[in-house]
């Protein structure tokens, strides 16, 4: 029965957020990623929380061993004491001063630093610490209960004593025994932070790259949902627009066929109208058909290049021709601007010629001007150099980086008779690089586009 309810719970969940758009789901992952990330920081922030107050536990412990050397160090300082004493009184030598301290060994007026040196202590801490694995710098100072330092101050020590007496880790020296003033020794760490993260290196790096790894799946998770909409709008553009296309050549040929069924126009003019529509549609069904297969080609890598001896301005001048009369139809020019006398080439005469005609074709299509197209042709040291200059809508920024994609196509605003798959360009680029070559667009909004072929002049 749970497990009934959690699958249901689950199928409700996913049908809720297929319903969502981008822009909620985003929101939603967003949310998500955003409570991950905060609660992953709000454990870190709680282990190192933990780990100081080990590392404060693991001191004091060492502190309180300290204190229980202590008495031994003072016992053997103070044998030590005596014999020196007895020696001097057996050589005849009387110090005032040895007296009065011999008077005062092992009581409470005794002063703390005649009973241990500091250096003795810092050596019992030493010990200590590193017994236990903290191997960091310390300060350490001993006071009495009212705040004095009991051993001769020094530059160190001066610095440190606020911070000694506000933040340090205190316990008494003497637990057990009774003294006007019981001195307590007070420690403190300057570098405690960065040894608690040396410590916890490791799972603070896992932490870390587990908190990039969230942040970057969001990213990609997104960047993958918009790109997939992207593409299936793309889609769905380049279905209409192919099935646009292909109505119309079928509409008319089924119009001729019946019109040829038809008694009445069966004379021998109109049956040769009707046959040669036949033909003309035909060939346009044809050659819609071989670009879709083209680049279904280009997409398995599989279009092999016939290549030969061919003059790249001897393609530019059949193309200019092929397209002399439509420009001329509508009041436009073709200029060739040439200073070569020729421009031999190793390629396939087909696709380069293709490629020229389709910059020309979009030159024409998308301008709402009389056309005005220029092709320059120049020389480098490597490489032939071709510019086809238009004057028409241009491209903005944002389109100009996205013409070579395959199926897309950049907005048209009014020219809504434009008609294409969005996949010439893409072919173009294609086909130039195919032969070692390489292009790039230059644009002006409602100014015109200029294409830079460039194409090596030794072919491998």
């Amino acid at each position: 029965m749970p497990l009934f309810w959690v699958r249901l719970i689950l199928n409700f969940i996913s049908v809720k957020i297929m319903k969502l758009n981008l822009k909620n789901i985003v929101v939603l992952i967003s949310l998500a990623i955003l409570g991950l990330i905060g609660v992953q920081i709000v454990w870190i922030n709680n282990a190192i929380e933990v780990r100081k107050s080990q590392f404060d536990q693991e001191v004091k412990t060492s502190l309180v061993v300290v204190t229980q050397e202590v008495p031994k160090v003072i016992r053997k300082n103070q044998e030590t004491k005596f014999f020196q004493r007895q020696k001097q009184l057996n050589q005849g030598v009387t110090d005032i001063n040895a007296l009065i301290n011999a008077m005062l060994d092992n009581t409470p007026f005794q002063q703390f630093s005649d009973k241990i040196t500091k250096e003795q202590l810092d050596s019992l801490i030493q010990a200590q610490m590193k017994k236990r694995g903290i191997n960091t710098p310390y300060i350490f100072g001993v006071f009495d209960a009212t705040g004095n330092y009991l051993f001769e101050t020094d530059s160190t020590t001066k610095q440190y004593t606020s911070q000694l007496l506000s933040e340090g880790i205190n316990i008494p020296v003497f637990v057990d025994d009774f003294m006007l003033t019981q001195p307590f020794i007070s420690i403190i760490f300057p570098k405690k932070n960065n040894f608690i993260f040396r410590k916890m290196w490791l799972i603070l790096s896992i932490s870390f790259l587990l908190i990039l790894a969230v942040i970057y799946a969001f990213y990609f998770t997104v960047n993958t949902i918009r790109k997939q909409k992207q593409l299936s709008e793309i889609k769905n553009d380049f279905i209409n627009n192919m099935t646009h296309e292909l109505k119309t050549p079928i509409s008319t040929i089924q119009l001729a066929c019946e019109a040829l069924n038809d008694a009445d126009m069966n004379s021998k003019e109109s049956h040769e109208t009707f046959v040669n529509m036949i033909k003309d549609e035909n060939s346009r069904l044809k050659g819609l058909v071989d670009t879709v297969l083209k680049t279904a080609i280009l997409d398995k890598g599989q279009m092999k290049l016939q290549r030969e001896e061919v003059d790249l301005l001897e393609i530019i001048h059949k193309v200019k021709g092929n397209f002399s009369l439509q420009v001329n139809q509508l009041n436009g020019q073709i200029t060739l601007d040439n200073e070569l006398a020729s421009m031999p080439f190793v390629g396939d005469k087909q696709h380069l010629t293709n490629v020229f005609q389709n910059l020309i074709d979009n030159a024409i299509k998308y301008t709402t001007r009389t056309p005005e197209i220029t092709i320059s042709t120049a020389k480098t040291i490597d490489s032939f150099l071709i510019k086809v200059t238009d004057n028409g809508i241009g491209i903005s920024k944002e389109n100009l980086e996205k013409v070579f994609e395959k199926l897309y196509r950049v907005p048209t605003g009014d020219l809504h008779n434009v008609k294409g798959f969005g996949l010439g360009l893409n072919y173009v680029k294609t086909m130039i690089e195919l032969h070692g070559g390489k292009i790039e667009a230059k644009s002006t909004k409602e100014k015109g586009s200029t294409f830079i072929l460039s194409l090596p002049i030794v072919q491998q």
